[in-house]
């Protein structure tokens, strides 16, 4: 994903389990930084052992693993150790946790004044959802984004979009804030509130009266411009013709010229709109309405499967890079 090895001086203390947290780490180790996963003895971090096959191997390429126990007094002069020449920990646990097993942001900061400690978590470390057990469904509804799809989106939004991507921004900035001051940060991130992020144009238009119900916005299929459409193999084609020039190109392409000056026509005359342009994506098949279409900045697209799409972009297969077994680099690390 990375090219670069803008991290290649950098140490990362991962503490985090599943999904989020190790996705941001990888990002790191893809950038070049040394990731070294702090995992609990003889259980690990859960996704080794969880559903599906190749997700631990694609988000944990190339990291080191150390098996600590942070409840013993051993364990967390280990972890201590380790945290007093890193230069970033990420964790997920719930709030307080790290505090009472003496290896807090507080703690750390005391030992390592250049530290950059991230607390990757649902609801965020203060407020009073701080305690609240959740998971990506969880923050998506309080959030307000599910509210906006309607139904479980069948990826993590929350744990990536949210998570993961906000830890890492934050680890970025915290390390160019670190390159001027010389000091570490504590850099709080809240899955739901990283979600809320999404809501831009909802909570202007929030701010400006009310927010669009779900289905009725300007980009989630109140106009034709910007709609999906059923074409005639069962599929269906994506319309982001919201420019009026692509509009307009559209239109022309369709043989409905007199609705390029309509684009954003209320009703009644909306409905027809939207009516007529279904007909007509209904008489081909996604495919051909692609190949006709997409050398005209017409803004038409079909709706891919993921075994499709991974086929054409070349995803799904992660990158060469061994995968740590559980405590593989303890001894190298601690050296005991």
């Amino acid at each position: 994903m990375f090219p670069f090895a803008a991290l290649d001086d950098v140490t990362v203390l991962d503490l985090t389990r599943l999904l989020p947290g190790p996705m941001a780490s990888q990002w790191m180790a893809d950038m070049g930084a040394t990731v070294i996963k702090v995992e609990e003895p003889g259980t690990g971090d859960y996704m080794r052992n969880m559903p599906p096959r190749g997700l631990f191997e694609s988000i944990n390429r190339g990291k080191k693993s150390v098996a600590v126990n942070l409840k013993t007094a051993e364990g967390l002069q280990d972890f201590l150790h380790l945290s007093g020449s890193a230069d970033v920990v990420m964790e997920g646990f719930r709030p307080g946790v790290m505090d009472r097993l003496g290896c807090g942001w507080e703690a750390l900061h005391a030992r390592n004044p250049r530290l950059i400690y991230v607390a990757l978590t649902g609801y965020g470390s203060a407020g009073p959802y701080r305690d609240l057990a959740g998971h990506d469904i969880n923050y998506l509804a309080m959030s307000g984004v599910l509210d906006l799809i309607g139904m479980a989106p069948g990826i993590q939004i929350a744990d990536l979009a949210g998570g993961s991507m906000q830890a890492l921004i934050g680890v970025l900035s915290a390390l160019l804030e670190r390159a001027r001051t010389g000091a570490g940060r504590f850099v709080d991130v809240s899955m739901t509130h990283g979600s809320a992020l999404m809501l831009p144009i909802p909570l202007a238009q929030l701010a400006n009266g009310a927010a669009a119900p779900r289905g009725e916005g300007l980009l989630s299929g109140r106009y034709a411009c910007y709609n999906l459409y059923p074409t005639r193999d069962g599929r269906a084609v994506a319309v982001g013709a919201l420019e009026p020039k692509f509009w307009t190109t559209l239109c022309r392409a369709l043989g409905c010229e007199e609705f390029a000056s309509e684009q954003f026509a209320e009703d009644p005359r909306r409905t027809g709109i939207l009516q007529t342009l279904r007909a007509i994506f209904r008489k081909k098949d996604a495919a051909e309405w692609f190949r006709e279409l997409k050398s005209l900045d017409a803004c038409v697209t079909p709706v891919r499967t993921v075994a499709e799409a991974a086929a054409d972009l070349g995803l799904g297969a992660p990158r060469p890079g061994a995968v740590p077994a559980l405590g593989e680099h303890t001894e190298l690390y601690l050296r005991r």
